[in-house]
């Protein structure tokens, strides 16, 4: 795949195909997305991939603090509601709202059946058959690698294409931290930053061929000199 044509076809997969995503695939993708820039060659990411039983007890363990009303409470703080999504205001709370007008009509969801049909298909992780957790070290104090770790990730919604995969970049995967250290074993040492959903696409589930507008580039650029 070309690199402009995988720059325009990726889009956010959230109907995944339950066949698991082989960890040698994982590796060599992986290793291409490490190639990413990051300040002073700091390389400050590191992965953990969560499959089969422990992505199953994951899961569970999300969903049980959902319905139970804990709030996310993940390691980067952002505003938050009930329905896990940061408070916008402006363009961005419309392009929010034009987000979720296209998901919420395509599954026929409303007001009565979002809980079931929405929130709790998030927490699931859209029933991915695999999850990467990218972390940082606590020594590293500065915000400055959470850009880094954005380039990388990028790059693994990319290179996933070049395999045949579909991904989500999703903060939802890291809201409860907690259950991360104590069933991924992800150490108080590291600071958990994103994650993404992995696996083959599902195109027959209607929610995989949503395709979000883009802001025309003129109303976003501004030219000095």
């Amino acid at each position: 795949m070309e690199l402009i044509e995988g720059i325009l076809s990726r889009r956010s997969i959230r109907a995944f195909k339950p066949e698991e995503v082989p960890e040698k695939l994982i590796i060599e993708l992986l290793e291409i997305a490490t190639h990413a820039p990051s300040a002073v060659n700091l390389q400050p990411w590191e992965f953990f991939v969560i499959k089969g039983n422990v992505l199953s007890d994951l899961k569970a363990a999300y969903l049980h603090d959902y319905r139970r009303g804990e709030l996310p409470n993940p390691d980067i703080p952002v505003g938050q509601t009930r329905d896990i999504a940061p408070v916008l205001e402006g363009v961005y709370k419309e392009r929010q709202v034009a987000l979720a007008k296209q998901i919420f009509g395509t599954m026929d969801i409303n007001k009565a059946n979002k809980k079931e049909k929405w929130s709790e298909r998030m927490v699931q992780f859209y029933y991915a058959p695999a999850i990467i957790v990218i972390v940082v070290d606590r020594i590293l104090q500065s915000d400055w690698p959470i850009l880094d770790v954005g380039l990388v990730a990028e790059n693994i919604a990319l290179c996933a294409l070049e395999f045949g995969l579909g991904t989500c970049i999703m903060r939802a995967i890291v809201d409860y931290p907690e259950n991360l250290r104590k069933i991924a074993l992800i150490p108080e040492s590291k600071r958990i930053i994103i994650g993404l959903a992995i696996g083959s696409p599902d195109w027959d589930h209607p929610i995989a061929r949503i395709n979000t507008d883009r802001e025309k580039v003129q109303n976003l650029v501004t030219f000095a000199g």
